[in-house]
Formats: structure tokens, C-alpha cells, sequence
């Protein structure tokens, strides 16, 4: 029986896939110069900028991991200013293939509670074990996609109405709410638009 855990190789594809997937492009390497994230990727949409960091040890990435956050805050200082949105969503993916030892070095939860400079996603091996977890790891940087039977026979939208009637509140009023939901369109602005034309 063959050992078929994910190397750090399998992970950097799959979470560089889910981001492009997820409407991030890569930063053009001449617009931001010679940056110390030389084994980053950089990616970035209209909102934020990534940088994903991919680690072959635990040991590695929590030697290393202020390093890489200290270059994406000194590249986002040299090509945004605080005016510009970005510039408050930087995020640092900091990935691994290993399984965090404890010994000696920062706990995951610690580096993944430190938002003093960016926001940070820390994934290790026992978390990925899957390329689907990759994808989960990343979830917070992802666009919201309701479930593809979101409004099916049984799913749970398609319950939802009906349930909170028996409980006096609008059935209609509530889906209203489900399909801007599932259109993605602005919940409130909707609720609104239905009560103002009630």
C-alpha cells in the first residue's frame, strides 16, 4: 500500500488552480520589480493581493513564514498607497505537505491569529490531505457559490420557506432572500425592493 499524501508540488498546482479559478490573476512580475518573495506566487483581484507560500516542512514554514510576510508588506507599501483598497487586504497563504511539530516553534493557531501586518491561511499536512482540502484551505479568499441544488426537491433552501412560515415569518419574504442568494444579487437591496412593492 502506497503512501499517497500530497507534496508540496501537488498543493502549490491546486491552490495556484483554485485562485485563478476564483477570479485571482497573477501579478505581472515587471510591474512589481525585484521583490525578497522570490518563491512566491502573487496573485491579486480587484479587491485584494495573495501571496502563496508553499513550504516543503512544518519546520520550514515556520522558520520562514515572517520572512514572506515581511516581503508582501514591504511590496505592498512600494506599489500601493493607504488610499487604495488593496492595500488593507493583503493575504499570506502559507501552505505545507507536513504536519506541525509543536516543538520549539509557533502553534498554527498562532500564526494564523496574527493580523498585525496581513491576514494569514495556514494549512499543514494532517489538514491536506486531499486536493478538495486545498481548495477548502482556501475558501476565504474564494467567491461564494451556493450549492448546486440550492433550490432543488429536498435541498435545504427549498425547505427553508415553508419552515420559517410555520414559525409567522414571510414565506415570500423569504424567497425573495433565497433567490438573491442564489442569483447573487444583494440580500437587503432585495428584501427592501420586495417590501417597498408590498
Amino acid at each position: 500500500m502506497t503512501d499517497a499524501r500530497l507534496t508540496a508540488t501537488d498543493i502549490l498546482a491546486a491552490a495556484s488552480s483554485c485562485l485563478e479559478t476564483g477570479g485571482y490573476r497573477p501579478v505581472d512580475e515587471v510591474r512589481v520589480g525585484q521583490v525578497s518573495l522570490a518563491s512566491a506566487r502573487l496573485y491579486e483581484d480587484p479587491y485584494s493581493v495573495v501571496a502563496l507560500m508553499v513550504y516543503g516542512s512544518w519546520a520550514e514554514l515556520a522558520s520562514h513564514w515572517t520572512d514572506a510576510q515581511a516581503a508582501l508588506v514591504e511590496l505592498m507599501s512600494a506599489h500601493m498607497t493607504s488610499a487604495d483598497a488593496k492595500s488593507w487586504e493583503g493575504y499570506l497563504v502559507l501552505l505545507t505537505p507536513g504536519v506541525a511539530d509543536q516543538a520549539g516553534s509557533p502553534s498554527v493557531s498562532d500564526i494564523r491569529y496574527d493580523v498585525s501586518r496581513v491576514r494569514k491561511l495556514v494549512s499543514t499536512g494532517d489538514e491536506l490531505a486531499q486536493i478538495s482540502d486545498v481548495e477548502r484551505a482556501l475558501l476565504p479568499l474564494l467567491p461564494m457559490q451556493p450549492p448546486a441544488s440550492a433550490r432543488g426537491d429536498g435541498s435545504v433552501l427549498g425547505l427553508l420557506p415553508a419552515l420559517l412560515a410555520g414559525q409567522g415569518i414571510d414565506e415570500r419574504a423569504v424567497t425573495v432572500l433565497i433567490d438573491a442568494f442564489t442569483s447573487q444579487q444583494p440580500l437587503v437591496e432585495s428584501l427592501h425592493d420586495y417590501r417597498s412593492s408590498t
